[in-house]
């Protein structure tokens, strides 16, 4: 690694695997993999059918993880505007899971932040909330919050809403252009 090269250059493969999520965030969802990406099947073929109708680019066959998921309608801005430039402003507004994956069947539904508070708690419950309005599956998803660190005032929100909190460790001071701290898998 080159001193001083930022890390969002360093994880720059990581990055464009893992589209909706930032740098720190990169690092989060890699711990979580780590210790859980076993507990989870391979896309169901009903998945990726779903999503070879959908605008963005499918997941693969065998892919055990789907990526940045749009969903929910998104705000047009109007016939006023081209449509290349009303598609892009549908798809920037609308909902962006991080990640989805399915386990004996049931869907899971991933929010993955360095830090989780009331905003993240309150994205998954919306992600959640539109999956079902638009029946994406038979079987209503469980919302898994990943993060290092949890605001004491959001645990309240988690428990009474039933979703999943999955806290990891992670090394952030490898983010520091800094640093000689070697980023995992980067090597």
């Amino acid at each position: 690694m080159a001193l001083g090269q930022s890390p969002a250059r360093r994880l720059e493969a990581a990055r464009a695997k893992y589209p909706a999520l930032g740098v720190a965030e990169v690092l989060v969802w890699r711990e979580y993999l780590k210790l859980h990406e076993s507990e989870f099947q391979p896309l169901p073929q009903s998945w990726l059918d779903y999503r070879a109708t959908t605008k963005q680019a499918p997941p693969a066959p065998g892919d055990v993880f789907d990526y940045n998921l749009r969903i929910g309608g998104g705000n047009d801005p109007g016939a006023s505007f081209d449509q290349a430039t009303r598609d892009q402003w549908i798809a920037k507004t609308q909902l962006r899971i991080d990640a989805v994956a399915f386990q004996n069947g049931r869907p899971f539904v991933f929010e993955v932040d360095r830090t989780v508070g009331t905003p993240q708690v309150g994205q998954l419950l919306g992600y959640l909330a539109a999956w079902r309005a638009m029946k994406l599956t038979a079987e209503d998803p469980q919302g898994v919050l990943v993060t290092a660190n949890m605001r004491p005032d959001a645990m309240h929100l988690v428990r009474e809403t039933g979703l999943q909190l999955v806290t990891v460790s992670v090394d952030f001071r490898a983010l520091s252009p800094y640093s000689t701290a070697p980023i995992a898998g980067t090597e």
